[in-house]
């Protein structure tokens, strides 16, 4: 018995990896991976985060956001084909290809599909266009259009509480040709979703879960469902302003649950579904980003104080609980205006650390550590610099 459980729940990972839309995912996670690093390294000669950080951050919370699509999945009993599987990840990779992560999302993935789903009685007299067709008759129209509903309630949840993780600190130069500092939020996250096909369309074993529905039999299978998240933070606080946008996508999804259920009535309600959510998104990125723009920026070099811009990881700095978005008005009880001041008040006492920061609320506090040798040039802080001239290490 043990046996078998272990056998059926190694053919449900297998199904899972052999899904292409895991590799796409994969594929354009490595990608981000590389251009942050390399925009990191432009910024400030170093890497903020690892690799591994783009795969490891997400990985939990999307697992247990995929339990949660998938009890819904499994109470509407949304039923699809191999041909559907492959129609969505076909979705998928044109938008990858746009390079922009938040077009990777089932928003406009599901989005696009819904609309195929409503316009498949126009094309379905042209040869080219069955194979689609196919794909499309074989998944229900309204659990498709609770999927997406269901699938942005969890991205609102995804950016609310994971997307303000290890966001990555910038430089630019303003307008006015000063350097300041902003913040990229660029996530990607692999939800494994339970969903059923029909039974025989995929090789199993005799002891593989069989659900009846009258005539029908249908196999349980887990596939991957990606959501893209991508946003620049100039002019506000990064973590409440990411809050502040998943917040409105999570009650974004919530109307659109609504509507979903009114497809199984009113199949046309799709399409007001599909191109009302992509109008919508678009809407609140080109909100948001406007009112960024129209905030000075929350990173800039101040007269009195140093800004802190990120934090590397294992330094000095995290342990000391330094957070980003705080500043540093004197080091070793001298008060400093820039980098090259806080450096070199760090050099007057090379055992020993003290700070008096500026936190979120304005109120101030000290935070000290011991250094060890050659710790003091590696404290870990990243600030917007003046003339922008960085120290040889971190």
């Amino acid at each position: 018995m043990v046996v078998d459980i272990l056998q059926a729940i190694g053919i449900f990972i297998a199904y899972f990896f052999a899904n292409p839309l895991l590799y796409i995912g994969i594929g354009m996670t490595l990608f981000l991976s590389y251009l942050r690093i390399k925009s990191e390294r432009k910024s400030f000669h170093t890497r903020v985060y690892g690799k591994r950080a783009d795969f490891l951050i997400p990985f939990l919370p999307a697992f247990v956001m995929g339990v949660y699509v998938s009890i819904v999945t499994i109470l509407i009993g949304l039923t699809v084909s191999i041909q559907w599987l492959l129609l969505v990840s076909a979705l998928y990779l044109i938008l990858a290809f746009s390079l922009r992560t938040r077009f990777v999302t089932p928003t406009y993935v599901l989005g696009l599909l819904l609309l195929i789903y409503v316009f498949t009685p126009f094309f379905q007299a042209f040869d080219w266009f069955r194979p689609i067709a196919d794909a499309i008759q074989s998944t229900d129209i309204t659990s498709v259009a609770i999927l997406l509903a269901v699938s942005l309630m969890a991205e609102g949840i995804l950016i609310r509480t994971n997307g303000i993780t290890h966001t990555s600190p910038r430089l630019e130069k303003s307008k006015r040709g000063k350097w300041i500092g902003y913040h990229d939020a660029n996530r990607l996250w692999i939800l494994p979703v339970i969903a059923f096909v029909p039974e025989g369309m995929i090789p199993t074993l005799p002891f593989w879960p069989i659900l009846s529905i009258g005539e029908l039999s249908l196999q349980p299978i887990v596939f991957p469902l990606l959501i893209g998240f991508q946003l620049r933070v100039r002019g506000f606080y990064p973590p409440s302003a990411v809050r502040k946008y998943g917040q409105l996508v999570l009650l974004l999804g919530l109307g659109a649950l609504v509507l979903s259920i009114g497809t199984y009535f009113f199949s046309w309600i799709a399409l007001i579904l599909a191109i009302g959510l992509i109008i919508a998104r678009e809407v609140i990125i080109f909100l948001f980003k406007k009112r960024d723009e129209d905030q000075p920026p929350y990173f800039s070099s101040k007269p009195t104080g140093c800004i802190i811009v990120g934090i590397l990881p294992g330094s000095p700095a995290e342990k000391m609980k330094l957070h980003v978005g705080e500043t540093i008005r004197t080091v070793n009880g001298k008060l400093i205006h820039n980098e090259h001041d806080f450096y070199e008040r760090l050099q007057v006492n090379s055992a020993f650390c003290k700070l008096e920061v500026v936190d979120l609320n304005g109120e101030i506090r000290f935070a000290q550590t011991a250094l060890y040798d050659g710790e003091h040039h590696q404290i870990g802080v990243l600030f917007v610099n003046q003339d922008h001239q960085w120290q040889d290490s971190i």
